[in-house]
């Protein structure tokens, strides 16, 4: 009984660890069939679920690494309720221009203002994008 090339594909696909690829193996190719897609697309369509995952995993683990103290981003933090933090420096703190810059950032202020909780949405916002925290 001789292997047919979808199930040669599998092999390779299972031999080299990829494992999203092989999940979606079937789906990519119905897809690719239905809609008359090129190799190339098709290709393109596989390998995005395997990068998909692997990014996914990867941000997590910077994520979890960085050890803070909750998992508390921008998005969540009530501005309305402090209105003494400047929400528009907030989000430019997020967009990490600050790092590119080679500079610090400190929050000051009394307990309860939130400077851990935007401390932390800032580190995990770095964190997302690959830089290292801690």
């Amino acid at each position: 009984m001789s292997v047919t090339s979808y199930q040669q594909a599998v092999r390779n696909l299972e031999y080299l660890g990829l494992k999203q690829m092989v999940s979606h193996l079937n789906e990519v190719v119905d897809f690719s069939i239905h809609n008359k897609l090129s190799f190339m697309d098709t290709f393109v369509k596989l390998t995005n679920y395997e990068i998909d995952v692997r990014e996914h995993n990867m941000i997590h683990a910077m994520v979890k690494v960085g050890a803070f103290p909750h998992q508390k981003e921008l998005a969540d933090f009530a501005f309305s309720f402090q209105p003494s933090v400047n929400r528009e420096q907030m989000l430019d703190f997020a967009s990490l221009r600050f790092i590119e810059g080679n500079e610090n950032i400190v929050f000051l202020g009394p307990s309860g203002v939130g400077k851990t909780h935007l401390a932390t949405s800032i580190g995990i916002a770095a964190a997302k994008k690959r830089t290292s925290t801690y």
